[in-house]
C-alpha cells in the first residue's frame, strides 16, 4: 500500500485495535485483524476498491488500464464479500475515516449517502434513500456518530455531530448536534455528552497521517 491509502486503511484499522496492538507491529496486527475481523475485512476491502477506483480517471495509458484490473479484482473480492457477510456498502459511498462495524451481520448502506469519520454502525442498520416526499434524497451522517442496532436512517436528512442513534430507532428527520434518538418515531433528547464512552479509539480526522513504516504523525 502506499501512504495514500494507508492513510485511510490504517485509520479504520486504530477504530479496531488503538495504541496497544497497532505500534507494536502495524502489519502484522493488519493482516491479524483482516484473519479475525470479518467487518474490518470487509472494510479494508471496500477502501481498496474505492482507492483503485479513483486512481483510474486520474492517468492515461498502461496506468489507465493497470488500475482499471486493480479496481475490477478489488470489486470481485468485495462483492464476494458482501455475498459471503450480508453486509451491502457500495464501494463509492463517500465514507470518513475511522469507520467502525461493531457487529457481525447485515448492513445495508446506500452509495448516496454521505458519513462522516469516527462513526459506529451495528448489526441491522439500514442507511438508506426516499423516493417520496419532502426527504427525497439520502442522508449525510456527522462525526463522531454511533448508530445502534436495527436503526433506519432515511431521506435527505442531516444527522449532526456527536449524536447517538439508540437501536431500533427510526429516523427521517435532522438531528442535531450532541443529541440522542430514541424510538420509532425518534424522539431527540439534548444531550452534550451523547457518544461519550459509546465511540473508542478516534482518530483526529484532520490531522491523522502515517510514513511508510506505519508510525503515526500528529
Amino acid at each position: 500500500m502506499n501512504d495514500e491509502l494507508k492513510d485511510i486503511v490504517y485509520s479504520d484499522l486504530f477504530r479496531y485495535t488503538g495504541n496497544a496492538r497497532r505500534f507494536k507491529n502495524i502489519y502484522r496486527t493488519y493482516v491479524d485483524e483482516l484473519r479475525s475481523s470479518p467487518e474490518f475485512s470487509y472494510i479494508s476491502a471496500l477502501r481498496r476498491t474505492r482507492y483503485y477506483y479513483d486512481q483510474i480517471s486520474r492517468y492515461d495509458g498502461w496506468r489507465h488500464k493497470y488500475y482499471q484490473v486493480l479496481f475490477a479484482m478489488h470489486n470481485f473480492w468485495l462483492d464476494r464479500l458482501s455475498r459471503k457477510y450480508h453486509i451491502q456498502i457500495p464501494y463509492d459511498t463517500n465514507i470518513g475515516k475511522g469507520f467502525y462495524l461493531a457487529h457481525f451481520g447485515r448492513v445495508i448502506i446506500h452509495p448516496k449517502s454521505v458519513i462522516g469519520h469516527n462513526v459506529n454502525v451495528s448489526t441491522g442498520v439500514v442507511i438508506g434513500t426516499q423516493f417520496r416526499g419532502k426527504r427525497k434524497g439520502s442522508p449525510t451522517i456527522g462525526n463522531y456518530v454511533w448508530i445502534g442496532a436495527n436503526a433506519i436512517i432515511v431521506g435527505n436528512i442531516n444527522i449532526g455531530n456527536n449524536v447517538l442513534i439508540a437501536p431500533g430507532t427510526y429516523v427521517n428527520f435532522d438531528v442535531p448536534d450532541g443529541s440522542i434518538v430514541i424510538g420509532n418515531p425518534g424522539l431527540i433528547r439534548r444531550s452534550p455528552g451523547a457518544t461519550l464512552n459509546y465511540i473508542n479509539n478516534t482518530i483526529l480526522f484532520d490531522e491523522y497521517n502515517v510514513r511508510s513504516d506505519g508510525v503515526k504523525q500528529w
